[in-house]
C-alpha cells in the first residue's frame, strides 16, 4: 500500500477528555485513517480489544477513575491481545519523572506530551507507520513463533541500507538468543560495541553469557553497566535474572530495590521486590512493597488478593523483630482482612490464610476472643481440606503461639517436622518457626552467616558482627541463639563506644521476642538470664552518666 494509505487500518483512541478525543479522530481523519474507535475509560478500550484487533492505539496515561494508560498497555501485552506490528502512542499531560519512567518502562511505541498538536502527530505518526510497512514481514515472522525466518529477514534487512538498522539489531540479537545461536549474538553485539557504546548491546551481551551458564562473568559486566547507566532498567532485570539463578536472594532483593527506586510505578517490580524481600525475612520493605503493588496495581491484572494476604503476613512477621512497629501498624492490617471478601472472591485455602492471619493480629492488638474465634473458624476449615498445604499450616502454627497456645503449636511443629522430614521447600518454610533452622538450606545460611558474624566478634569488630547477625535474624527471627549473639555484639558495642539509643532499642526487642518462645527448661535460658543482667547494667550506668551531665550542667548553669 502507499505510504499514505491508512485507510485499512483500525484505530484506537482511549481518553477521558471528550473534547481531546473528538480532536485526534479529527487529526487521524485527516491522516487518511478511516476505521477509528474512541473510548474514555481503560474498561472500556479492553472490552473492545477483546472483540477486535487493533493497529493503531493512541492512549492517554491518565484516564480518570480505573485503569491508566500503562496498565491498559500492560494487560493487553499480558494477555497476548496485540501484534508486534501494532503502534502504541502514549500521551500524558503529567511529565513528572515517575510517570514517564513507568510510561517508557512499558514500551510504548512513542510517548508524546500534552497538549499535541496535529503536525506533531502526524511527524511521528508517519516516521513510525514507515518503520512498520518496511519491517512488518519480520514481525508477522516473530508473532508466528518462525524465528529462523525473522533472522533471515532482518539479515537481509541489515544488508542493506536501512534507516532502522539499530531495530533490526536489537530484534536479530533477541532471536539469535532464542534461537540458542549465542556465537552470532556475541558477535553481533561485540561489533555495535566496537563502534559505539550501547547499553542494550552491553545488556545483550551479558544476556548470552547468562544463557551460556556464566553468570558471574553477566554479573560482573550487568553491574558496570548499572553504574554507567544508572537508569537503564533493564540492566537490572537481566541483574535480577542472574541472581535469581544462583539463588543468591539477598542480592537479588538489592537490586530489585534500587530497580523500584528509578522506577517506583513498576507494578512488577514492586511484587518482585515484594515477594523476595519477605522471603528474605525483610518484612518492613516487603510492608511497603506491597502496599505500592496494591496502590499501583488497582484495576490491573495485578490486582490480587494474595497481595493483600501477603501484605497482611508482612505485617504479623514485624511482630518477631518489632513489637513497637508491629502495634503501628495492626489497625491497618484488621481494616486490610476485614474488607478481602468484600473486594475478591476468595478461594478456600485464601480464607483459611486470612483467617489465621486476622487471628494472629488479633492476638497482638490483645483481642483474645475474635483471636480464637477466627483460629477456630480455619480450623475447621483446614479440617475438612483434602490436601495439605505448608503455607496455611505454618500460619497455623504462628497463630496457635500469638494466641499463646505454645504446647499446642510445638505438637503441631513436631508432627510437620516427620510429615515434611523428605521435602526441602516445606522445611524451609518450617525453619522461622525453630529455634534454629533445620532445613539444608537454612543450615547453610546459618552456618556461614552466624560464624562470619562470631568471627568478628572474636576480632573485636563488634559492628561487623551486628550487622551480620541483624542480616540472618531477619529471616529467622525465632533463632534464640542468633538473637543473643546479636544481643552480646550490642552490649560489647556499648560497653567499648557506649551507649547506642538505637542498639538499646534494638536489644529490648529482640529480649521481648526470646522471652516469648524461651523457658528455664531451654539450654539457654541461662545464658539469656546472664545476658538480661549485663544489659541491664550498661542501661543503668547510661542512666547514671545523664543524671551525671545533667547535674552538671545544673551547676554551670
Amino acid at each position: 500500500m502507499a505510504l499514505t494509505d491508512y485507510s485499512d487500518l483500525n484505530v484506537l483512541i482511549i481518553d477521558d477528555s471528550h473534547s481531546f478525543r473528538s480532536a485526534l479522530v479529527k487529526n487521524m481523519h485527516a491522516l487518511g485513517f478511516r476505521s477509528i474507535s474512541s473510548v474514555s475509560t481503560g474498561r472500556e478500550a479492553m472490552s473492545l480489544c477483546r472483540r477486535d484487533h487493533y493497529d493503531v492505539i493512541l492512549l492517554d496515561y491518565n484516564l480518570g477513575p480505573g485503569k491508566t494508560g500503562q496498565q491498559f498497555l500492560e494487560e493487553i501485552r499480558y494477555y497476548h491481545m496485540v501484534k508486534r506490528a501494532d503502534i502504541f502512542i502514549l500521551i500524558s499531560a503529567d511529565t513528572s519523572r515517575n510517570v514517564v519512567m513507568a510510561s517508557y518502562d512499558c514500551e510504548p511505541s512513542d510517548y508524546l506530551s500534552k497538549p499535541v498538536t496535529g503536525k506533531a502527530l502526524e511527524k511521528r505518526l508517519k516516521r513510525l507507520m514507515a518503520k512498520r510497512q518496511e519491517l512488518v514481514p519480520v514481525y508477522d515472522a516473530i508473532d508466528s513463533d518462525d524465528n529462523v525466518l525473522a533472522i533471515t529477514l532482518l539479515e537481509r534487512v541489515l544488508q542493506g541500507a536501512s534507516r532502522y538498522t539499530t531495530d533490526c539489531q536489537k530484534l536479530l540479537g533477541e532471536m539469535y538468543i532464542k534461537e540458542q545461536r549465542y556465537d552470532e549474538a556475541e558477535s553481533l553485539y561485540m561489533k555495535i560495541l566496537e563502534e559505539r557504546d550501547l547499553d542494550w548491546a552491553q545488556v545483550g551481551l551479558a544476556s548470552v553469557d547468562i544463557e551460556r551458564g556464566k553468570i558471574e562473568q553477566a554479573i560482573n559486566s550487568l553491574y558496570y553497566i548499572v553504574q554507567d547507566h544508572p537508569a537503564y532498567l533493564k540492566a537490572y532485570d537481566f541483574l535480577s535474572k542472574a541472581y535469581t539463578i544462583v539463588g543468591d536472594t539477598e542480592q537479588l532483593q538489592v537490586v530489585l530495590e534500587k530497580a523500584a527506586e528509578i522506577s517506583p510505578m513498576s507494578i512488577g517490580r514492586q511484587k518482585s521486590l515484594a515477594d523476595t524481600a519477605l522471603a528474605n525475612g525483610d518484612v518492613e520493605v516487603a510492608m511497603k512493597a506491597y502496599k505500592r503493588t496494591i496502590k499501583y496495581g488497582t484495576n490491573s491484572h495485578y490486582d490480587s488478593v494474595d497481595n493483600y494476604i501477603s501484605l497482611a503476613k508482612s505485617i504479623t512477621k514485624i511482630y518477631d523483630n518489632d513489637t513497637n512497629k508491629a502495634k503501628s501498624v495492626i489497625l491497618d492490617a484488621i481494616k486490610l482482612l476485614n474488607n478481602i471478601d468484600h473486594q475478591y472472591e476468595i478461594s478456600e485455602e485464601q480464607k483459611i490464610q486470612a483467617k489465621l492471619l486476622h487471628s494472629q493480629i488479633n492476638a497482638m492488638n490483645g483481642n483474645k476472643r475474635a483471636s480464637n474465634e477466627l483460629l477456630s473458624e480455619a480450623q475447621e476449615l483446614l479440617d475438612n481440606c483434602v490436601e495439605r498445604n505448608i503455607e496455611s499450616e505454618v500460619e497455623r502454627v504462628n497463630a496457635l503461639i500469638s494466641g499463646g497456645e505454645s504446647q499446642k503449636a510445638k505438637e503441631m511443629i513436631q508432627e510437620m517436622l516427620e510429615y515434611y522430614r523428605d521435602d526441602q521447600y516445606a522445611l524451609e518454610k518450617i525453619d522461622p518457626l525453630l529455634e534454629e533452622p533445620i532445613s539444608l538450606n537454612g543450615k547453610k545460611i546459618i552456618g556461614s552467616i552466624n560464624k562470619k558474624g562470631i568471627e568478628y566478634y572474636k576480632s573485636g569488630d563488634f559492628f561487623q558482627a551486628i550487622n551480620y547477625f541483624l542480616k540472618v535474624q531477619k529471616r529467622y527471627p525465632r533463632y534464640i541463639g542468633l538473637k543473643l549473639n546479636l544481643i552480646q555484639a550490642m552490649i560489647s558495642a556499648m560497653k567499648e563506644h557506649g551507649f547506642n539509643e538505637n542498639y538499646g532499642e534494638t536489644c529490648d526487642n529482640a529480649f521481648t521476642v526470646v522471652e516469648r518462645y524461651i523457658n528455664p527448661d531451654n539450654d539457654k535460658y541461662q545464658r539469656y538470664k546472664q545476658l538480661k543482667l549485663m544489659y541491664r547494667q550498661v542501661v543503668v550506668e547510661y542512666e547514671r552518666q545523664k543524671k551525671r551531665e545533667a547535674q552538671e550542667e545544673s551547676r554551670n548553669a
